[in-house]
């Protein structure tokens, strides 16, 4: 896990410098690299949004972007933990590993979640690591991101732990995993009130 984090950083780097390729070798790690973009989509974009020298026309086409990614982010979410349910119980391609005894505990947080928080976490580290390294900035702004990021960095590790232990115990059949559906209901035009006036 902690090699896995190590390479999310790098990809963060390459991201950020416009060289980011998806180097995903399964299914699970390439949703995993596509929840990373689009979470790197999504915070250059509620970066633009908080920009008070541009138009309400501006805002409104950011917002309606930042939904449609977000929403985007919600299902690489829900994909991840689908991939490791089908994973386990097989899905027509395998012999699967086991059949999910669901009178096994579970988390309230699934991996996909853990994985979420996990690559916002590297995009925090990665800005803050640029707001120390300014040059323009005097050194109670360098003390204050640095407090930060070794917070950031503190529950990237502890996160990554809990993720490790959640996935040890899913596959060793010591917890359950299901798959839900997050339903956004707000980017349904039939189920959000305000889009059917």
């Amino acid at each position: 896990m902690e090699k896995w984090f190590k390479s999310i950083n790098t990809l963060v780097e390459d991201l950020y410098n416009g060289s980011f390729k998806n180097t995903g070798s399964t299914a699970i790690e390439k949703t995993i690299l596509n929840l990373l973009t689009a979470n790197f989509t999504l915070w250059g974009y509620e970066d633009e949004a908080r920009r008070k020298d541009v138009s309400n026309d501006y805002i409104a086409d950011l917002k309606r972007k930042i939904d449609k990614e977000n929403q985007k982010r919600n299902d690489l979410i829900d994909t991840i933990d689908d991939l490791i349910v089908k994973d386990i119980v097989g899905n027509g391609r395998g012999r699967p590993l086991r059949v999910i005894d669901q009178g096994l505990p579970m988390n309230s947080e699934n991996p996909g979640s853990l994985y979420d928080r996990l690559t916002i976490l590297a995009l925090r580290a990665y800005n803050l690591k640029k707001e120390i390294n300014r040059k323009d900035i005097d050194i109670t702004h360098i003390e204050k991101c640095s407090k930060m990021l070794e917070q950031v960095l503190e529950k990237s590790e502890d996160l990554l732990k809990c993720l490790k232990e959640l996935m040890d115990d899913i596959y060793s059949g010591r917890k359950k995993i299901k798959s839900y559906k997050q339903y956004k209901l707000y980017n349904d035009p039939v189920l959000n009130p305000a889009l059917r006036k």
